[in-house]
């Protein structure tokens, strides 16, 4: 089917095409692993266009995981590589009896059986298609944890390239889909060839002047573990139990680069390029990023990089959430360290910190799911279920996620709140405030921001007017295609509204104004906030941890303050007290 013209306008593409087909499909009483679930591929409107990092694509569906909101955004080569096939959005429903892969390419979409593929690692599935389907083709997969339904595994392109969040490698192998591989020629050129390539020449020459994507394109996104564990010291050690990790000098950016980076890599068309290529014995990998960097080192108490980047490579290739995964071990050990748990329940298994032998015959276990791994293998939801509710303090989760960020929100109440309201459960990247370390003056930040906004990180005045903006912004690069690891390392203004009403001119032809485009954003988090709202989430789940609001190193979260920063967030966007969008404005963003 076409996408209306109209149905273009509102949402763009990716994220914001996805959650208006999902809200229209799903409804409360679908099991996320039932056939009525639909899996949803959307490359963003501009993904495939050379030159601007647009190769992101989002994957979405009633999350396994969580029960509520499934989105991930994916980056590599995929989404740029299928939308030359044509196909601008893929909607899966149904599911197949035996193991099949999907292949889309310039003549249609095709069934493939996947026998021979079944219980092969990620790497080796999209290794073997690309053979298949030669160097033109690329390739999304799942692994043997998305086979064996983990509740959060997830999907990969080439080796690491992951749509992380939210259990959609699970609905992928309740779908008996080992993966989906895509071989198209068309070609993708914007509307204005001209005004395109004068636009993208500009932003390039402008992204080599800021100093921090410099730093991104030399270390990746690692260049953030000394900043935030050593200089800023907010990173998350032993499940939050701590902010120090002391033992972590072996651990850091400049030593992956002086010892282990064997070459670079990037995402399709990328100006920056930060992803690396790595070698650790016998182990070849790509990464590893900042957060499994920090979730596998701090979080859970290891020390070895070597560890580290091993775990890395085993993770990508079973198809797991990283960050799912570290902070369930972490927690399951804080668990036992506590003796709310003991070897009858984890089948033998002596947690501790820092014990890497026993950590990852735990990953094994989770991605088999053998022994005390299946238990974990179902969720941090069915998991607290099970081991008792007391036990669900102690894990670092909101709406049944567990948190993406390996960072203390303590210290900053922007992240709090950001982490707390995120549409999928606790995450990061549906809002990182990042200008909030720039040492922004209050002038600026109105100017920015459209209202007062303090200039001291640690306070909480104007920060719900912060997170209101952020979500916005960043629903876009979701909706477009563009990375936003790149806006996080640039100065205010480069990537703006405006930038964004002419790339979208040039590139589609479709005329937008920069409050149009503010707009479009602002629907697509209010639609998300009625999907999960319609699911049963209200007020209450909008909260980080408790362990938040306990003191640690003479910082903790203010509950009421927190309520405060709650409240005008509410208001700014829309939604009453209990965080339900008003009649108001589902009317005015069209959604009624």
């Amino acid at each position: 089917k076409e996408i209306p013209e109209e149905i273009t306008k509102k949402f763009l593409g990716g994220r914001g095409i996805n959650i208006h087909l999902l809200y229209n499909h799903v409804t409360p009483e679908i099991d996320p692993l039932s056939p009525q679930n639909p899996l949803i591929i959307g490359p963003g409107i501009l993904t495939g266009l050379k030159g601007i990092g647009a190769s992101r694509c989002n994957i979405s569906g009633k999350s396994p995981e969580t029960g509520l909101l499934g989105d991930a955004n994916i980056g590599g080569h995929f989404g740029a590589f299928m939308k030359r096939t044509g196909i601008d959005c893929l909607f899966i429903t149904g599911a197949s009896k035996k193991p099949i892969y999907i292949h889309l390419d310039n003549g249609g979409i095709r069934i493939e059986d996947a026998k021979d593929l079944w219980g092969k690692s990620t790497k080796e599935t999209n290794t073997i298609l690309k053979r298949r389907y030669g160097p033109s083709s690329q390739s999304i997969s799942i692994g043997i944890a998305g086979e064996n339904l983990v509740r959060f595994a997830c999907i990969i392109n080439r080796k690491k390239n992951a749509a992380g969040r939210t259990g959609l490698g699970c609905l992928m192998g309740a779908k008996k889909i080992k993966a989906i591989v895509v071989s198209g020629e068309k070609s993708i050129k914007p509307k204005d060839e001209n005004g395109f390539h004068d636009l993208v020449k500009s932003l390039q020459e402008k992204l080599k002047k800021e100093p921090l994507v410099n730093v991104l394109s030399q270390f990746g996104s690692v260049h953030l573990f000394n900043l935030i564990n050593q200089q800023i010291g907010m990173g998350r050690a032993y499940n939050g139990l701590s902010t120090t990790f002391p033992e972590n000098k072996d651990i850091s950016p400049e030593i992956l680069k002086e010892k282990y980076y064997t070459g670079k890599a990037g995402c399709f068309s990328c100006p920056v390029a930060c992803q690396h290529r790595y070698k650790t014995g016998e182990v070849k990998g790509e990464g590893p990023e900042y957060t499994i960097l920090a979730s596998f080192g701090p979080v859970v108490g290891i020390k070895n990089i070597e560890t580290v980047l091993y775990i890395n490579d085993l993770i990508n290739s079973y198809g797991l959430d990283a960050s799912s995964t570290a902070n369930l071990i972490a927690w399951a050990i804080e668990l036992f360290k506590k003796g709310l748990i003991d070897e009858n329940v984890t089948n033998g298994l002596k947690l501790d910190w820092g014990d890497e032998k026993t950590i990852i015959e735990l990953i094994h276990q989770i991605a088999h799911r053998d022994g005390f791994g299946n238990l974990l293998a179902e969720g941090a939801k069915a998991a607290v279920n099970k081991l008792g509710e007391e036990t669900a303090k102690y894990l670092i989760w909101t709406k049944y996620l567990p948190q993406s960020d390996p960072v203390d929100l303590r210290y900053l109440p922007a992240y709090a709140l950001g982490n707390a309201v995120a549409s999928r459960g606790s995450d990061h990247l549906r809002s990182r405030p990042t200008w909030e370390a720039y040492g922004l003056s209050e002038d600026q930040l109105k100017a920015i921001y459209g209202g007062f906004v303090s200039a001291n990180p640690r306070s909480c005045e104007g920060k719900g007017r912060v997170i209101w903006w952020w979500e916005t912004y960043l629903s876009l690069f979701d909706a477009l295609g563009l990375c936003k690891l790149i806006a996080f390392h640039c100065r205010p203004g480069l990537l703006d509204f405006q930038f964004f009403s002419e790339l979208i001119q040039h590139s589609t032809g479709l005329n937008l104004t920069p409050e149009e485009i503010f707009e479009v954003g602002e629907r697509i988090v209010t639609l998300e906030r009625m999907f999960i709202v319609r699911e049963g989430i209200r007020r209450k789940d909008d909260s980080p941890p408790q362990r938040y609001f306990e003191s640690l190193n003479d910082l903790r979260l203010d509950r009421e303050k927190f309520e405060q920063m709650l409240d005008e967030y509410y208001q700014l966007r829309g939604f009453d007290k209990e965080g339900k969008p008003l009649e108001e404005t589902i009317k005015r963003l069209g959604l009624k």
